[in-house]
C-alpha cells in the first residue's frame, strides 16, 4: 500500500509504528539494528572493487575489525571513482546520482550515487518526519492527502530535490509550485513563485532551508504595506485568503503589530533544513506561530536524522547510517597533527553535552566508508524520560573549524579565498578568516586582510572599498556565495584591514601560529587587543 492509502485505511497507531516505531527503539536495539546493517553493508562491499580497495582480499568478519582495518576517509579516497560515475566499482546499482559542494577539493563538486535500497530509506524517513513535523504527541499527527506544500528546497541534482520525486508514489500534494515548473525555475524564482501562489490559495506544509524560509517571510511585507501595493497583492487570491489578510491587516493595524505569516496561514507542519536552523528559529516560531521541525542530511548521509514532536533534539535514523563519533579533543588534535589518527566513539558511548565531529558509513548499498562528513554535532541527553525516549539526542554545532558555512549556502575554505586574494590582484600580503554572528545572531564570513607596506593600491585602498572588491571576486567565483545576496538579500563578508605586520608580529610574540581559516574567537579578540596597545592605544 501506498502512504496515502495507509492513512486512509490503517489506524493512526499502525502508521505511527511503521513509521515512527524506531523511537521506541532501547540502546541495545538501536545498536543491534545498526552492527547487523553495517556487518550486511560489509558484505556488499567486499564483492566490488571499491570495497576491495579499503579490506584488500579479507573483509572484516566483525564491528570492531572493520573499525581497527578500515581508515577514515574523506572525499579523495572516492573522487576517482565517483567523479566519472564509475557504477562497475561499486557495491550496488545506482538509481540516481547527486552533487554537492566540495569544499577545498580539486574539483566544484561531489557525486554520491543513491540505489534502490537508499532511495526506499530516504522516502520511509522523509515520510516520517512529515509525520513528526505535525505531531503533538506519541502517536498523534495530522498529514492530509492534497495538502499544499511550500516547497523551498535546491532541486535536483541536490539531495533536497528528491522528496518531491518520492513523495509523490506515495500521497497527493500540491507543492508550490508544481514541480514540473519549479523544474524549469531557478531556485530564487521558484522559491517567490511558491510564496506568492501560498499568498493567493493557502498552504498547510512547509518544507525549506531555514535561511530561504527566514528570507521568504520577511518577504511579507509586500503584501503588508498596503497603499497600491497592498491592493495589488489581492489579486489572484482566493476568498477565504482575502478575507484572512484584511481582517489580519485590521487587527495589526488595531493592535500596533506587524502582520506575520502566522495571521494568514494555518500550518499542519513545518520543517527546516540548514546547518544555520539554531540561529532563525526563533524569529520563525515567532513569525509562523509554528515551531520549525529541524531534520538533519546531506548529499552523502541522506537523510539522516530528524526532530520528534518536541522539537528539543535530533533522533538519528538507525538505518540511513552506521554513526561513528570523533570526541571534539581528537577532532582538534588531528586538525593540528594530520597524521595522528583520532578515536572514535559508537552511539552507544558518547556522553551528554559534548561535541562530536560526525563519521559515517553509508548503508543499503552506499559508497561511503567511515566517511568524514565535517558536520560537528553536540550530544544534548542519552536519553529522554520526558518523551520516553532510550536514545541520544543531538543539536548540530558548524561544520569543522577550517570550513566556515554560511547559511547552510555556501562552505568556505582556505583554498576557496586564497583562489578569490589571487584572482582579485590585490597587494595582499596576508591574512585570515573567520565566522563571526551580526547582532541579530547571523553569521557571516570575516576577513582580518593585512596590505603590502609601500604598494601604491595599499595607500588608496579603503576598508569599504577592499570589502566591495573582495566580494566580487567571492560571487564570480562562487555561486553558492552570490545565491547568499541574490535570494537573501544579506552580504556575507566584512573584511577588517590590519596593519602590515600585525599578523607576524602577534604570532613571534605568542608562538603560535593563526589558522588561516577558523580562528577561536579568542584569538581574534587576542590579536586586535594586541594590536591596540602597539599602536599605544
Amino acid at each position: 500500500m501506498t502512504f496515502e492509502e495507509k492513512l486512509n485505511q490503517s489506524s493512526p497507531a499502525e502508521v505511527w509504528e511503521e513509521y515512527c516505531g524506531f523511537l521506541d527503539l532501547s540502546m541495545a536495539e538501536y545498536m543491534e539494528i545498526q552492527r547487523r546493517l553495517l556487518m550486511e553493508q560489509v558484505e556488499l562491499m567486499a564483492a566490488c572493487p571499491l570495497g576491495r580497495r579499503f579490506f584488500g582480499d579479507r573483509p572484516p568478519r566483525s564491528v570492531e575489525e572493520f573499525r581497527q582495518r578500515v581508515p577514515l576517509t574523506s572525499f579523495g579516497d572516492y573522487a576517482d571513482v565517483l567523479l566519472t560515475k564509475k557504477e562497475d566499482m561499486l557495491p550496488a546499482k545506482p538509481v540516481v546520482w547527486l552533487r554537492t559542494t566540495w569544499e577545498g577539493g580539486d574539483y566544484p563538486s561531489k557525486w554520491a550515487p543513491y540505489t534502490e535500497s537508499m532511495l526506499q530509506t530516504y522516502k520511509t524517513n522523509i515520510l516520517a518526519a512529515m509525520i513528526l513535523s505535525t505531531s503533538t504527541g506519541r502517536g498523534r499527527f495530522r498529514v492530509r492527502p492534497g495538502a499544499r506544500v511550500l516547497y523551498s528546497l535546491a532541486p535536483m541534482p541536490y539531495a533536497t530535490g528528491l522528496f518531491p520525486e518520492l513523495i509523490d508514489s506515495e500521497i497527493r500534494l500540491r507543492f508550490l509550485p508544481p514541480v514540473r515548473e519549479a523544474r524549469k525555475l531557478s531556485f530564487g524564482q521558484q522559491a517567490r513563485k511558491g510564496y506568492k501562489l501560498a499568498a493567493q490559495h493557502g498552504m498547510n506544509l512547509f518544507f525549506g532551508m531555514s535561511s530561504v524560509l527566514y528570507g521568504t517571510t520577511r518577504n511579507l511585507e509586500s503584501i503588508s504595506g498596503g497603499g497600491s501595493g497592498g491592493l495589488k497583492s489581492l489579486v489572484g487570491m482566493s476568498p477565504r485568503m482575502i478575507w484572512r489578510l484584511l481582517t489580519a491587516l485590521y487587527r495589526c493595524k488595531r493592535d500596533g503589530e506587524p502582520l506575520r505569516p502566522r495571521d494568514l496561514f494555518r500550518l499542519d507542519g513545518f520543517v527546516c533544513v540548514g546547518t544555520d536552523t539554531n540561529l532563525y528559529r526563533d524569529e520563525l516560531t515567532k513569525a509562523w506561530g509554528l515551531r520549525p521541525l529541524e531534520i538533519a542530511g546531506g548529499t552523502e548521509p541522506s537523510c539522516m536524522g530528524t526532530e520528534t514532536w518536541s522539537k528539543n533534539g535530533l533522533v538519528l535514523f538507525p538505518d540511513a547510517c552506521f554513526y561513528e563519533f570523533i570526541p571534539e579533543q581528537e577532532m582538534l588534535k588531528n586538525l593540528r597533527d594530520p597524521s595522528y589518527q583520532p578515536r572514535t566513539y559508537l552511539m552507544d558511548q558518547l556522553a551528554a553535552g559534548q561535541k562530536y565531529e560526525l563519521v559515517i558509513t553509508v548503508l543499503k548499498g552506499g559508497a561511503f566508508l567511515r566517511y568524514r562528513v565535517g558536520d560537528v554535532y553536540r550530544c544534548v541527553r542519552m536519553k529522554n524520560p520526558q518523551d520516553g525516549l532510550d536514545l541520544p539526542q543531538f543539536e548540530y554545532i558548524d561544520r569543522i573549524p577550517t570550513v566556515i558555512d554560511i547559511a547552510g549556502f555556501t562552505r568556505i575554505t582556505q583554498r576557496e579565498i586564497t583562489k578569490v586574494v589571487e584572482m582579485s590582484s590585490l597587494p595582499v600580503s596576508d591574512w585570515f578568516a573567520v565566522k563571526e554572528y551580526d547582532e541579530r545572531g547571523h553569521s557571516y564570513l570575516h576577513l582580518y586582510v593585512e596590505l603590502q607596506a609601500g604598494s601604491k593600491q595599499s595607500l588608496v585602498l579603503s576598508q569599504k572599498i577592499l570589502q566591495e572588491h573582495l566580494a566580487v571576486y567571492f560571487r564570480y567565483y562562487d555561486g553558492d556565495y552570490n545565491d547568499l545576496k541574490r535570494l537573501l538579500d544579506i552580504d556575507p563578508l566584512q573584511v577588517t584591514m590590519l596593519p602590515a605586520g600585525t599578523i607576524a608580529d602577534y604570532q613571534a610574540s605568542t608562538g603560535s601560529a593563526i589558522p588561516k581559516v577558523g580562528a577561536p574567537l579568542e584569538t581574534v579578540l587576542d590579536l586586535l587587543d594586541f594590536m591596540r596597545k602597539q599602536k599605544g592605544e
